[in-house]
Formats: C-alpha cells, sequence, structure tokens
C-alpha cells in the first residue's frame, strides 16, 4: 500500500484543478504533484500502479479526476474518503454483445427473420436481411445456451463459454415442419387487424419461429409490444401482473392487466383484464375483462366482458357479455348477452338475450329474447320472445309477443297484431291471424239482432280468431256492428261437430262517439256438406252494455223483443237468449 501525505483537505478532491507539465517522468513522481497541489493523499495498491512506469503529461486548471484519466487511460476507479483519495480497479461491465451469422446449412445462404433467444435468461433477437444478429447478454453467467429457430428449420443450440466466444456463424438445416395446431391457435390474435396493426412483422415473425416456448414471471411493465422489461421476449411470458402504458403483448396473464391503450394475449387470460381501447386474447378467459372499445376473444370466455363497442367470443360463453353496439358469441351461451344494438348468438345455449335492436341465435335456445326492433331465431327455440317491431323462429316451442310475429313452426303461443305461422299446433292471438298449412272459414250468417253478418275466422281449428261485421235489411230498424273475437271446433265425428266462439262487438245506433257494447257467447252444431262448405247453427248469449246511451229513431232497439231475457240486476246492463245460423266456406290446405 503506498500513501502520499500531504496539507489539509479543503475542498473535494476530484475537482480541485492541477497544473502538470511533464515528459519522461515516472508515474510515482506526477501522483506525488498532483497530491502536493490539491493537498489530500493517494492511497493505492502498488500491484496495481506500476509507480516507475515513464509518462509524458500537459495540462493547465485541470480538475483531478480528468487527470487522473489522462494519466491511466480510464482504466481505474475513484473514491474519495475524508482527505484520501483511493485509486481502484475499474468495475467490470456485466453486459457484452453476442453477434453472429445465421446461415442455411445447404445453400449456404443467410437466413433472415430467424429467431435467437436464450430461454433461460429471457433475452432474444432475430436476424437481419444478411442473416446476422447482435444479442446484448445483460449477465456474464457462462455458460450460456443460445437457441436459433424458424418456421421450416429445426431448432440448432450453441453454448458460449465465455465472451471470447461471442462471435458465432451458426448453420441451421432445413426442415419439413408441419404447422403445429397450438401454435396456429396462439398466432390468430396477432393475426387479426388489430393485432397486424400494432404487433410489427419482427414480432409476429418471432411467435410464430419459438410459439412453443413459454415462461412465467411475476411481473411485466412495457410501455409498448416489445418495449418493457421482457423486450421481444414479452409474447412468451406468462405474468401474474401485468401493467402497460400504450400496449403490452404477453403470452397470458394469471392475474391482473391493465393497459392505457391495449393488451394481446396469446395464450389465457385469468381473473381480469382492463384496457382502455381494446383487448385480444387468442386462449380463454376466466374472470372480467374490460375494455374502453373492444374485446375479442379467440377462444371462450368464463366470467364477465364488458365492452363500450364490441364484444366478441368465438367460442362459448358462461356468463355475462355486455357492450355499447354489437355483441357476438360464436360457440353458444349459458348466461346472459346484452348489447346496444345487435347481439348474435350462433350456437344456442341458454339464458336471456337482451339488446335494442336486433338480436339473432342459431341453435337450440332456451330463455328469452328481448330486443327493440326484431328478434331472429333461425333454429330452434324453447323461450319467450319480446320485440317492439318482429319475432321470427325457425321452430319455436313458447311465446312471441310483438306488432308482427312469423314463425315456420309454432308450437306456443303469438301476441300481436299480425300472426303468421307455416304450421301451428299453438294458438295465435292477433288482429290477423295467418297459418299457411291450415284452413280459414269465411262465414254468411244472421243472428237475432242482425239478420246479415259476415266473419273472417283465421288460425285453425284448435285456436282461431275472428274479424266479423253486421248490418241490418230494415230501413226503420237499421244497425251496423263490427268487432273481433276467437274460437275453437270440435270435430268428434267425420263430418259433424259444433263450435264455441267469443265475441266484442261495437254497436252503432247513430252516433259514432257513442257505441254500446256487446258481448256474445256462441255455440253452434255444425255439418259439412263437402270439403269446402258447411253450415251451422245454433244458441248464443248475450250481454248488451249500452251505459246509458240512447238509440236514435231508426235504429234497432235492445235487447231485441221476443228473446228470453236474463236479468242482471243493472239499467245499464241487458242479456237474452239468441241465435245464429249461416254457413261457411273452408279455403286453405285441407
Amino acid at each position: 500500500m503506498v500513501m502520499i501525505p500531504c496539507g489539509s483537505f479543503a475542498q473535494q478532491i476530484l475537482n480541485k484543478p492541477v497544473d502538470i507539465s511533464v515528459k519522461g517522468q515516472p508515474v510515482s513522481a506526477v501522483l506525488k504533484s498532483i497530491s502536493d497541489q490539491g493537498k489530500f493523499y493517494f492511497s493505492y495498491n502498488s500491484n496495481l500502479i506500476t509507480g516507475d512506469s515513464l509518462v509524458t503529461l500537459n495540462v493547465t486548471r485541470e480538475p483531478v479526476r480528468q487527470v487522473l484519466d489522462q494519466l491511466f487511460h480510464n482504466k481505474f476507479q475513484y473514491k474519495e474518503k475524508g482527505d484520501y483519495l483511493i485509486i481502484l480497479p475499474a468495475a467490470k461491465e456485466k453486459s457484452f454483445h453476442i453477434s453472429g451469422l445465421i446461415v442455411d446449412d445447404e445453400t449456404g445462404k443467410p437466413v433472415d427473420y430467424a429467431s435467437v433467444y436464450s430461454r433461460q435468461l429471457l433475452v432474444s433477437t432475430l436476424s437481419e436481411d444478411d442473416g446476422g444478429f447482435r444479442l446484448r447478454i445483460k449477465e456474464r453467467a457462462f455458460p450460456i445456451y443460445l437457441t436459433v429457430s424458424k418456421v421450416g428449420y429445426g431448432d440448432t443450440t450453441m453454448v458460449i463459454n465465455s465472451t471470447e466466444e461471442s462471435a458465432r456463424t451458426m448453420r441451421i438445416q432445413p426442415k419439413a415442419v408441419d404447422l403445429d395446431p397450438l401454435i396456429v391457435r396462439y398466432s390468430e390474435g396477432e393475426s387479426t387487424w388489430l393485432g397486424r396493426l400494432f404487433l410489427s412483422q419482427r414480432l409476429r415473425a418471432q411467435s410464430q419461429n419459438i410459439g412453443r416456448i413459454f415462461v412465467s414471471l411475476p411481473y411485466q411493465a412495457s410501455l409498448t409490444p416489445g418495449l418493457g422489461t421482457h423486450g421481444r421476449m414479452s409474447g412468451q411470458v406468462v405474468n401474474k401482473v401485468s401493467l402497460n402504458v400504450a400496449g403490452g403483448y404477453t403470452a397470458g396473464v394469471n392475474g391482473v392487466e391493465i393497459a392505457g391503450g391495449f393488451n394481446i394475449s396469446k395464450e389465457n387470460v385469468r381473473y381480469v383484464q382492463l384496457a382502455g381501447a381494446f383487448n385480444v386474447v387468442s386462449g380463454h378467459v376466466n374472470g372480467v375483462q374490460v375494455a374502453g372499445f373492444s374485446n375479442n376473444v379467440l377462444d371462450s370466455l368464463h366470467g364477465v366482458q364488458l365492452s363500450g363497442f364490441s364484444g366478441m367470443v368465438r367460442k362459448h360463453v358462461g356468463g355475462v357479455q355486455v357492450s355499447g353496439f354489437l355483441s357476438r358469441a360464436g360457440g353458444g351461451i349459458a348466461g346472459a348477452q346484452v348489447t346496444g344494438a345487435i347481439g348474435l348468438i350462433r350456437n344456442g345455449g341458454h339464458g336471456a338475450q337482451i339488446s335494442g335492436g336486433y338480436n339473432q341465435v342459431r341453435g337450440v335456445f332456451e330463455g328469452v329474447q328481448i330486443a327493440g326492433a326484431a328478434n331472429n331465431a333461425r333454429d330452434s327455440i324453447r323461450a319467450t320472445q319480446i320485440s317492439g317491431g318482429l319475432n321470427m323462429a325457425r321452430n319455436i316451442k313458447g311465446v312471441q309477443l310483438a306488432p308482427f310475429n312469423y314463425a315456420k313452426v309454432m308450437r306456443g303461443v303469438q301476441i300481436g297484431i299480425v300472426n303468421i305461422a307455416d304450421s301451428s299446433s299453438g294458438a295465435s292471438i292477433g288482429l290477423f291471424n295467418i297459418i299457411k298449412k291450415s284452413t280459414s272459414n269465411i262465414s254468411v250468417y244472421a243472428t237475432d239482432f242482425a239478420p246479415l253478418n259476415v266473419a273472417w275466422k283465421m288460425g285453425t281449428h284448435k285456436f282461431y280468431s275472428l274479424l266479423m261485421a253486421g248490418t241490418g235489411i230494415s230501413n226503420d230498424k237499421k244497425i251496423q256492428t263490427f268487432g273481433a273475437g276467437f274460437g275453437r271446433e270440435f270435430f268428434p265425428f267425420k263430418k259433424a261437430g259444433f263450435f264455441v266462439e267469443i265475441l266484442n262487438q261495437n254497436i252503432y245506433l247513430g252516433d259514432w262517439d257513442k257505441m254500446p257494447s256487446l258481448y256474445r257467447l256462441q255455440i253452434a252444431a255444425t255439418y259439412k256438406l263437402n270439403k269446402r262448405l258447411m253450415i251451422f247453427g245454433g244458441p248464443s248469449y248475450s250481454i248488451y252494455d249500452h251505459d246509458g246511451i240512447e238509440t236514435k229513431n231508426g235504429y234497432k232497439q235492445f235487447p231485441p223483443s221476443g228473446y228470453p231475457d236474463i236479468d242482471l240486476g243493472s239499467t245499464k246492463v241487458s242479456s237474452w237468449i239468441g241465435w245464429q245460423l249461416g254457413v261457411s266456406w273452408r279455403y286453405g290446405r285441407l
């Protein structure tokens, strides 16, 4: 140990200015001159510095640090302690670079876009167009195992034992490789338009080259894909916590992932994934997925998906899918799908499908469809359809409730203004009920109070609705009536049977603003004259509610005279037993 004493210590040693002008002088003499001028001590190991080495140096009013750097050519580091300046060996750099060339073993041509990576150190790079690569290694932890991988070639591994071996030429063998289905699946998210937009070609190429290499680490922090704690290996790491400023690219998440912009995951996501713009997951999601614009899951969802604009799940949804505009479940659903405009389910399921505009489901679906405009069940549905406009179903066992309903096969109840079915074993309740594969009747008949009536009976013989209108013939007993009702036919015999009908009729007696109501139960025996023509007749029971409305002169008086009157205990309501007699013509499929 050499110590060079000097006077008192006043200011920071390395910043003190000194003047040195020597030619061919020993290093020890130069250090003595510097310490005398700076009034401090030098301390160093004599084995570190050769004191009798001759040097030439000429500086004026330069800080001690710069003078020593010139004297020793930046080989040492310096530490101040009191009035001592200690000279120490320079810290060894931990990082170094491995460079080399990747060539095709058969053709000798350079191979571009080949991945060179260390799984143990989690570093990687891609070869350039000329086949060259340069990989920065942060730790000198020898031996270092580097692997070269590229689609269409066999993997090649090299071992680096020292920095002297850091320049290599690697020859890789072409190999016919069938694409692994898992690798194809993991690459699907990158192949979406969002993946192509936000992931560079080099990141996507590396994902294909080393698609089966995955590791798990506690966390990731990144600015953009490829620029973060895992570098270009981020797509091969499953993280417990992933925090991404603009966007993140991971192999998967087993905890929480949050991004200001977007998240792209190659495998599965568990628990929580949040993004300001969008999430793309090639695997399945178990937990909660939230995005300000869009969520796209290329496998299945088990949990809750919330999207500001669109939520897409290629396979099964088990849970709740909510979006502002469009929701789509490609492999069926067990839960609820709620969307502002359009909801699509491709493979049936059970639960609720609710949208502000249009719902469509394929496959067997059980539950409820509610839409502001229209519901469409393309296959079989055992559910309730409710819409503000139109319900459509291929085969429904349930209820359709809308102004317009259509079913190819109806096995439930239709309630609306217009109900249409190709065939029906249920009931259609509305103003117009059209069953294509059934018969309907047009009846002309007389009753106890209107000698001429026409009725259009629509539906099936098990349940039909009817619209009717009637008028009088005599000028001194004028009457106009119109109304609607429903009924059912019974045919216990081949040609003979009967029907039961309930009607609500309005009676015009000279004032359109004041019309009494007539409630009527009609029972009639029927007889088929041939396939199309049928006669009928039977009793009826009518309840007339005039609510104090007076009949004007020239119009028919109620209750009609000559019929059995039943007192209901009110001066505004009367009832009687009457009759009907007429003929019906059947049209449609017999």
